[in-house]
């Protein structure tokens, strides 16, 4: 999956370095799974004018963040662009505390269980638990959902005081007037859900024959918030299974987080939607 590109800053007041926003586009060009990008490839997926992609990737290779590969006639990742990862992971104290947990409940429901933060108008995997499960999952960290139309962003926008939740629709809107009464719609019915239940749930709605529970979660007071899902395929995760048993497991693991504790054992309690 692509990632997500930050065509304009969310503080306009700051002047935009035109050279400094189109090398860091070139490094948010490359998606999973990419070998060496030619200069051609790399000027369709930025919209970059291709004499400028040239200079831009010497002047990373001279950096340290592309290499030059001769056989593939194009440019690869270094292990460098690591680093800025490792320091922003680093600094969030929260996917440590609460792995192990993730890690659990992945493994007894055969799920992937994510922690997600948002940029802009996407939710973004800071940390991924994979249980064993037939089919391989395919996101891990790094990898992004669209903020208003999966469960975790709905997750995370349920977790919104009334001014931030308010501020953010109007981003959403704005993005895509076209889109917007269908993504209020499920928006909002998701916030009815976390406030009833704690958790909202997406049965195939993102993608067909997946079904995902998605919870808000803020470890400490003026720490941000983040979002935890937990979703498998259809045929393995059953919707009465989501909403009776991990949802509620979830919101649990999402609370042991806030008391900066981990329960030895899961709640038995249930409910339905």
């Amino acid at each position: 999956m692509a990632r997500p590109r930050s065509n304009s800053p969310k503080n306009a007041s700051f002047p935009v370095i035109a050279p400094l926003a189109r090398g860091l586009d070139i490094l948010r060009a490359y998606r999973s799974g990419d070998a060496a990008l030619q200069n051609h490839e790399i000027s369709r997926r930025t919209g970059i004018p291709p004499s400028s992609v040239s200079r831009l990737t010497g002047s990373l290779v001279a950096l340290g963040y592309l290499s030059y590969d001769p056989a593939a006639q194009g440019y690869r990742l270094t292990p460098v662009v690591l680093t800025l990862s490792y320091a922003f992971l680093g600094g969030i104290p929260l996917r440590y505390r609460i792995r192990p947990s993730m890690q659990a409940l992945a493994d007894e429901a055969r799920a992937s269980v994510s922690l997600g933060a948002r940029h802009q108008h996407n939710m973004i995997y800071l940390e991924c638990c994979k249980g064993p499960s037939p089919v391989p999952f395919r996101f891990d960290v790094g990898s992004w959902l669209p903020l208003c139309r999966s469960a975790m962003g709905w997750a995370y926008l349920a977790g919104l005081d009334e001014a931030d939740f308010a501020g953010a629709m109007d981003e959403i809107k704005l993005a895509d007037e076209a889109a917007w009464q269908i993504a209020r719609q499920k928006i909002e019915r998701a916030r009815e859900e976390v406030a009833t239940h704690g958790f909202c749930v997406s049965i195939g709605e993102f993608e067909s024959g997946v079904h995902t529970v998605g919870v808000p979660v803020r470890s400490r007071p003026g720490e941000p918030l983040y979002a935890l899902n937990c979703g498998a395929p259809a045929y393995q995760l059953k919707a009465e299974q989501l909403v009776g048993e991990i949802g509620p497991r979830l919101v649990w693991l999402a609370r042991s987080v806030v008391q900066d504790a981990t329960p030895s054992s899961a709640p038995a309690a249930s409910c339905a939607i």
